[in-house]
């Protein structure tokens, strides 16, 4: 889960990154939770988030001001927000197993209420699913949502990876590198820099290429090539950094990016279709789990997921 761990290290709160900076607080997902949640916020009650992240459903609790217990399970290396830190009260008692795959899990608590956000599937269903059901409170519920294959979150994933174009991207960290090296050659004198004519060339390059993507209607950009045309500008905002970190800062570029094309692959691979759900109801099913309900979820009419419930 090292594609994760990259992503989770950079204090994103959820799967969606700045698109939920502030944890799964608003759009559906909060709506789903709430409503899970509805008619409880009275009672004391122990929850587990599968495949949790930087505990992704942690800021509702606490906006709702839930009592009980917290417990975040995920298998890459993932951190307490800031969107949680900000709202820590007294109430929840909070625990964050890192680097735990759900399936090697051991706790002596059971749960009332086990949830994940586009994470169980990630895991080895046949050891998961078994393990959940033991976890599980007598009158306890399970209450998933699952990457659906026909989803706009598929689809777009599927589209990013088309967006990948590495052989430029290594032409142009090369470039930085380049105008790094004549850097560090004048002794970080960046009034001499525009005397080196490596540097200039290099400097000149990176323009065109950054030029060739944004250059273009904004529907027409390759979303993937903008971002990391940001990701050369940061080089040259921070060029007066030391020696070290520029370097630094130069060689962290493509594998945050080969990262992100690996984490776009992966949804796309557990994303399932209705044959592919149907399978997963009869290993629910053969884990123990009973009054099993698999809706598609939609949002502004199309759907986003695989809505899932079970005791």
């Amino acid at each position: 889960m090292e594609a994760w761990g990259i992503f989770w290290a950079k204090g994103h709160s959820t799967t969606f990154g700045e698109y939920y900076a502030d944890g799964y607080t608003k759009g559906y997902i909060a709506k789903w939770w709430k409503d899970i949640l509805a008619g409880r916020t009275t009672e004391a009650l122990n929850i587990l988030e599968v495949g949790c992240g930087n505990a992704s459903l942690l800021p509702g609790l606490l906006d709702l001001n839930i009592t009980g217990t917290y417990t975040g399970v995920d298998a890459a290396e993932v951190q307490i927000p800031e969107a949680v830190e900000k709202r820590k009260n007294e109430l929840l008692e909070i625990t964050l197993k890192s680097q735990t795959g759900i399936e090697s899990f051991t706790t002596t608590q059971q749960f009332d209420v086990i949830a994940s956000v586009y994470g169980l599937e990630y895991s080895p269903l046949n050891q998961s699913l078994p393990h959940l059901k033991k976890l599980l409170a007598p009158k306890g519920q399970l209450t998933l949502l699952m990457h659906h294959a026909d989803s706009v979150i598929t689809a777009m994933s599927v589209k990013a990876l088309t967006e990948f174009d590495f052989l430029q991207m290594e032409k142009a960290i090369s470039y930085l590198s380049d105008i790094n090296e004549e850097l560090n050659r004048l002794n970080g004198d960046l009034s001499l820099l525009t005397q080196s004519a490596k540097a200039e060339t290099a400097r000149e390059s990176v323009n065109i290429f950054i030029s060739s993507v944004m250059n273009k209607p904004s529907n027409d950009r390759n979303p993937i090539l903008v971002d990391f045309c940001q990701s050369l500008l940061t080089f040259f905002k921070n060029i007066r950094l030391s020696s070290t970190e520029r370097r630094h800062l130069i060689t962290s570029i493509l594998p945050d990016f080969r990262a992100s094309k690996e984490r776009f692959t992966q949804m796309v691979d557990v994303a399932r279709n209705k044959h592919q759900i149907d399978n997963f109801k009869r290993q629910m099913s053969g884990a123990g789990f009973t009054n099993i309900i698999i809706k598609p979820l939609n949002n502004e009419g199309v759907p986003v997921a695989w809505n899932i419930h079970a005791t």
